[in-house]
């Protein structure tokens, strides 16, 4: 029987759980003896094999019924809940970072979650922006927030320039996890550090299908693809399982950001498997980058949404229309209808409208609600 656990397999002794190199489930160190020295000899209690971490990094040692972690001067140091510490007292669930290598300290009798990760204390950092302290303890605030499906969906009203009618809605997303951000952007950047930005973002698609039903009928639905996905199996893979949550009332547009659009064989790939489900492609935030027509011709998507930054002044940016006009040039004759952003007066509706955008989207028709 492995040291520091009972006959049942629970741990007797506080213990350091860590996530396994490759991933897989989470490993338990148990403390059943201190001094536990943590560092990249082979001679100490628990060895990290980093060129960053000293041979010996960190000692954590008891003092009565409390432990205590100390840094043994070591060149990179030790963090504890992201904060770089001479020594500290450990709390149930503080996390101790050495070099890239996180440990949460947890006490025998400490709740754990039905995912099989710890519960997280309530003293523990909070996440309102995207200052990641910890990508253990970020991991699992995200896995909660999917769990428990805490995220609202929003719909933003994209409409028809020359007859004002609602042709579509963009489906935006809002954290509603009491210890994470609402920001979608935030949440997706801390997505990104603890490798979950599938998990995350495939949850703001599936809710926001599960709520089309209150929208006007016969509109689409626009759900935004991260970049990260784009280059994913898994991504293609669920298209098909989607499908099924689609209601044929609210067609599906994917949106795909325009920085996508440089790997060709890839986008090719893409809009194939999209159109294959019935599917339909938007490339988004088009001009904001290394927007190139040639891209544009050779996977031309069925909507091209022009940028905010495009669109708002051009009422009075004779250059800004005169590139606009350029692209609505090119596509007329592949099928793409543009959706010019960030619509927020009549002025600026009516000076796309007299361009040649097809549809508009903005404030000036409606915010997310």
């Amino acid at each position: 029987m492995p040291a520091g656990e009972n006959v049942r397999g629970a741990m007797t002794a506080p213990y350091l759980e860590s996530f396994a190199e490759r991933g897989g489930p989470a490993e338990r160190v148990p403390l059943v003896r201190t001094p536990f020295v943590i560092g990249r000899s082979a001679t100490v209690d628990h060895t990290v094999y980093s060129s960053k971490v000293s041979k010996e990094h960190a000692v954590i040692d008891r003092l009565g019924d409390r432990y205590l972690v100390t840094d043994l001067v070591s060149t990179n140091g030790t963090f504890v809940n992201g904060r770089r510490t001479v020594e500290a007292f450990l709390r149930d669930g503080d996390i101790i970072q050495i070099a890239h290598k996180e440990f949460c300290f947890r006490q025998p009798d400490s709740p754990v979650s039905a995912a099989g990760m710890p519960s997280l204390v309530e003293q523990t950092q909070l996440f309102p922006s995207d200052c990641l302290d910890s990508v253990m303890r970020g991991t699992q605030l995200l896995r909660e927030m999917i769990e428990e499906e805490a995220v609202e969906t929003l719909y933003q009203p994209i409409v028809d320039l020359a007859t004002q009618e609602v042709v579509g809605y963009e489906a935006l997303s809002r954290g509603r996890h009491p210890r994470l951000s609402e920001s979608p952007t935030v949440l997706l950047r801390l997505a990104e550090q603890c490798d979950m930005v599938a998990d995350v973002s495939g949850l703001f698609r599936r809710l926001a299908l599960r709520s089309t039903s209150a929208l006007r009928p016969q509109t689409k639905v626009f759900l935004n693809v991260h970049a990260r996905e784009i280059s994913s199996q898994s991504f293609l893979d669920g298209l098909a399982g989607l499908h099924r949550d689609v209601s044929a009332d609210h067609p599906v547009v994917f949106e795909i950001a325009e920085g996508c659009m440089a790997d060709l064989p890839l986008m090719a790939t893409i809009k194939r498997a999209v159109a294959d489900c019935g599917f339909e492609l938007a490339y988004d935030d088009f001009g904001i980058g290394q927007s190139r027509l040639l891209e544009l011709t050779d996977v031309p998507p069925d909507y091209l949404k022009l940028d905010i930054a495009l669109t708002q002044g051009m009422q009075s940016d004779q250059p800004r229309r005169d590139m606009v006009s350029a692209v609505l040039r090119v596509v007329a004759a592949l099928g793409t209808r543009v959706i010019a952003e960030g619509i927020e007066c009549a002025e600026v509706a009516e000076t796309c409208r007299e361009i040649g955008c097809h549809l508009g989207q903005g404030y000036y028709f409606g915010r997310p609600a």
